[in-house]
């Protein structure tokens, strides 16, 4: 029995990686990428914005890389910010075994 991935299994939710919006409006004001990071309290050195999706009404998710722990998460919360669920996948499942990880832990 073949185990999905955790790449298949996030894409298989938001869609692949980088296809979701580059701005979200959540509640009349609109937001970039990287203020959403800064609004869920993940903008760090080495976050870096991928996408964002309305899941529904008051629901919805933003993808990033967290650098230090070379993973692609995909984090869902409410239109309050409040963080409601994560999930996580190896950066090396997009970019193979040889990944430059250098690049996004920044450092």
């Amino acid at each position: 029995m073949n185990k999905l991935r955790d790449r298949d299994v996030m894409e298989g939710r938001f869609g692949p990686l980088g296809s979701g919006a580059q701005h979200l409006a959540i509640r009349g004001v609109t937001y970039a990428l990287s203020q959403l990071l800064s609004q869920i309290g993940a903008q760090f050195d080495d976050s870096k914005p991928i996408d964002a999706l309305t899941l529904s009404e008051g629901r919805y998710m933003l993808r990033y890389i967290d650098g230090q722990d070379q993973r692609v998460v995909a984090a869902e919360f409410d239109g309050d910010f409040r963080l409601l669920s994560e999930m996580r996948a190896s950066i090396a499942e997009w970019e193979g075994d040889d990944s430059n990880f250098s690049y996004y832990s920044g450092h």
